[in-house]
């Protein structure tokens, strides 16, 4: 049976391969050039294989090197996935908090949630991963998230949620747009209209969907985005008008965009979401709470752009 690789061999390989040269790689691993050498030698003679040539002062990998360098980065970058898990392991017994966010949370609104709470728990360290809804509650059910702002999915089997106050999607548009002149855009309005739309997949679009096949209405898609927070970039250079989330609108430059209240009402709902039966991170409930204020905060300041056609609170607010 073939005796295991030598470690200490395939990592002088990789650090001659890394550095380009045997003493910069005795550099890196605290040890001189001749032992360097003489660890290359034995893997070539373990391998059967010649790995580097020499031209002048300088070593050139062969071809079976750069073929044999892949294979030793994939071990080395499995190695260094371990140490970064027992390192996640550790931190999680010290107040390490993996949170997950809708892509529009983790950009405006979350940032500021986690600077506050870190002024109350200075000793919380906090890992963000922007995704999907879907995908962030698909991570939440495999334990690789402790928390995630999100929709919740239609079947909650295993999760706990606790609900935000949901949001009323507004058009968005140029701010020279004829539409601009009215107080509020309905649903008829957007008939053959230039439109940048969510893509299929999302629950507004399903909503909007909906809606206009209802009136009869069918605006011209000039471009379809799956993030809704690409959208104002689309709108603020004229390409089109957009339904959209006002989630998605904090933290723009809005100068050159009109934003107006939409009838009908198409909503948007998300919650901070965990696993059910499962202890949570003593940092999770707290970072709820100040999110919810930021995301308050945040849409209130934005509600004070949007001109009403009646009085000044928003319809239907949470």
């Amino acid at each position: 049976m073939a005796r295991p690789l030598n470690f200490r061999q395939l990592e002088a390989f990789r650090a001659v391969m890394l550095t380009g040269s045997m003493t910069a790689a005795g550099h890196v691993m605290s040890i001189s050039q001749p032992a360097v050498s003489r660890l290359i030698r034995d893997l070539e003679y373990e391998l059967k294989l010649g790995l580097f040539q020499r031209q002048g002062v300088q070593i050139i990998p062969t071809e079976a090197a750069l073929r044999l360098y892949r294979e030793v980065e994939r071990h080395f970058s499995g190695a260094d996935r371990i140490r970064e898990a027992a390192r996640a392991i550790r931190l999680s017994t010290a107040g390490y908090l993996h949170v997950g966010a809708m892509p529009n949370l983790a950009t405006h609104c979350l940032p500021e949630a986690i600077g506050l709470l870190l002024q109350q728990h200075p000793d919380v360290v906090v890992s963000v991963h922007p995704d999907s809804s879907i995908n962030l509650v698909s991570m939440l059910r495999h334990a690789q998230l402790d928390i995630v702002f999100g929709g919740p999915p239609g079947d909650l089997d295993g999760l706990e949620h606790d609900p935000f106050p949901a949001t009323q999607a507004v058009c968005v548009m140029p701010a020279r747009h004829p539409l601009a002149d009215r107080k509020r855009i309905s649903v008829n309005d957007l008939d053959g209209q230039d439109f940048v739309a969510l893509g299929q997949a999302s629950r507004q679009r399903m909503q909007l969907n909906g809606a206009m096949l209802e009136a009869g209405v069918k605006p011209n898609i000039r471009v379809e985005t799956m993030h809704s927070s690409s959208v104002i970039g689309y709108v603020s250079r004229g390409v089109g008008i957009a339904i959209i989330d006002p989630i998605a609108i904090i933290g723009a430059h809005l100068p050159s965009v009109a934003i107006r209240p939409f009838t009908p009402t198409i909503s948007l709902e998300f919650s901070a979401m965990y696993r059910r039966h499962m202890p949570k991170p003593a940092a999770a409930a707290p970072l709820t709470r100040v999110l919810k204020q930021v995301v308050a905060d945040k849409l209130a300041e934005l509600d004070a752009r949007i001109p009403r056609a009646t009085d000044r609170r928003r319809p239907g607010r949470v």
